[in-house]
């Protein structure tokens, strides 16, 4: 029963586009990050960059697992042109280290524990 709960609430990623034009994904907290989620999220970054490179702030902020599927298709973002991905926890690193280890990536995709300097990585060495 919990993992249904789990996935529900990680369907409801917050997905926004800033002025900036970085796209922030926020999953919820102990969710958990499953192929559902890995093909809506993708499909919501695909309208909001309006199919245009774009770079992504994605926070693994206590994030409970991530499927197989869901961190191939990070890796396999077409329409991003570099990924930040932040967390907070020694269990979120472990998590990113899944996603970066994954395939070889489309694009950067890099690990922070800070926000502000996975923004700055963005906007300094990134720029879409």
């Amino acid at each position: 029963m919990g993992r249904v709960v789990d996935a529900a609430r990680a369907a409801a990623a917050d997905i926004s586009r800033s002025g900036d034009g970085i796209i922030s994904v926020d999953l919820p907290r102990g969710a958990a990050f499953t192929d559902e989620v890995a093909v809506s999220t993708s499909s919501r970054l695909q309208v909001l960059s309006g199919g245009q490179p774009c770079r992504v702030l994605m926070r693994l902020k206590g994030v409970a697992s991530i499927s197989r599927m869901a961190r191939s298709m990070l890796g396999r973002q077409t329409n991003a042109s570099a990924i930040a991905l932040v967390g907070e926890s020694p269990v979120d690193r472990v998590i990113a280290n899944f996603v970066l280890g994954a395939e070889p990536s489309e694009c950067p995709v890099r690990y922070f524990d800070s926000e502000p300097q996975a923004l700055e990585w963005l906007e300094r060495d990134n720029a879409a």
